[in-house]
């Protein structure tokens, strides 16, 4: 909540490093507000970020910079410089998701305006605005084949709309109506095989899941993830297909009020493996 953006090496992580310094590679000051996401473009050129001030920033990385002059309170600071070159000003309200899709051609922000906005990130110019939730939008994913992006509502449903003219094209209601549980976000997530997205917040009864919606004509919604005691706010799927004993599958990760983090594969009814007490 001190407005800022920081972006850390993963290095220390993915080799088991222990001496690895523990410091962030850069810290981005430029919000007037807390920060709700950040999402790095597919061709990582850019890093998105959204904040409670409802504006959407774009940052690039300057590898040119002359690291003697960051006063200004605008630049980062540590062995990377990021600079912010785009600053989308069109929310109302607290901006609480952000999408880029897979070419990285277009980005979708959402907010607690109840609206969508899609930018073109060529001219980073808005395109569209999708206005059909009638209240917070608190999540949005791109379709990877790019033909959709779905969003999620405090309404209580997950719409998909046509990246082909940014119209409506389903509404999926059914896993959220016996929802009772209240979270800041319902962040959903594609597959990356693109045949389901894992929806955050459903209920089976009083029970708090994970609902997926099917690529089928009807988006059906017959399975879940069962497991957490309390409202699950995000999920996120692995963007790499993994082969299980000659299966292909998808690996999705889900995080609740329980204070827990499941995993899951997408040919297993039962988690893979469950942090707790987090």
């Amino acid at each position: 909540m001190d407005n800022k953006v920081r972006v850390w090496s993963t290095h220390a992580i993915t080799h088991n490093d222990s001496a690895q310094p523990h410091a962030p590679l850069a810290t981005l000051a430029a919000h007037g507000g807390a920060v709700m996401c950040v999402r790095f473009s597919p061709n990582a050129r850019y890093l998105a970020s959204g904040a409670d001030d409802t504006v959407v920033l774009i940052w690039e990385q300057d590898t040119h910079a002359d690291y003697s002059g960051l006063g200004d309170g605008s630049l980062s600071e540590g062995s990377e410089v990021w600079r912010p070159v785009r600053r989308l000003a069109g929310h109302a309200s607290d901006v609480c998701d952000l999408a880029w899709s897979p070419d990285a051609r277009f980005l979708a922000s959402c907010g607690l305006d109840n609206r969508v906005l899609i930018w073109d990130t060529r001219t980073f110019t808005q395109v569209a605005e999708l206005t059909a939730h009638t209240q917070f939008v608190k999540g949005v994913t791109f379709d990877p084949a790019g033909k959709y992006v779905a969003t999620q509502s405090d309404d209580k449903t997950l719409r998909i709309w046509r990246t082909s003219d940014w119209a409506l094209h389903a509404t999926v209601s059914a896993p959220f109506q016996d929802n009772i549980f209240s979270t800041y976000f319902r962040r959903p997530s594609w597959s990356p095989d693109g045949a389901c997205i894992a929806a955050a917040n459903a209920a089976n009864g009083r029970v708090p899941v994970a609902a997926i919606v099917q690529r089928a004509a009807a988006w059906p919604t017959d399975l879940s993830f069962v497991g957490h005691h309390a409202a699950i706010e995000a999920v996120q799927f692995s963007p790499r297909i993994v082969s299980i004993d000659g299966t292909q599958t998808s690996v999705c990760a889900a995080a609740g009020q329980d204070r827990s983090v499941s995993v899951w594969l997408t040919s297993q009814p039962v988690p893979l493996t469950a942090a707790t007490a987090l």
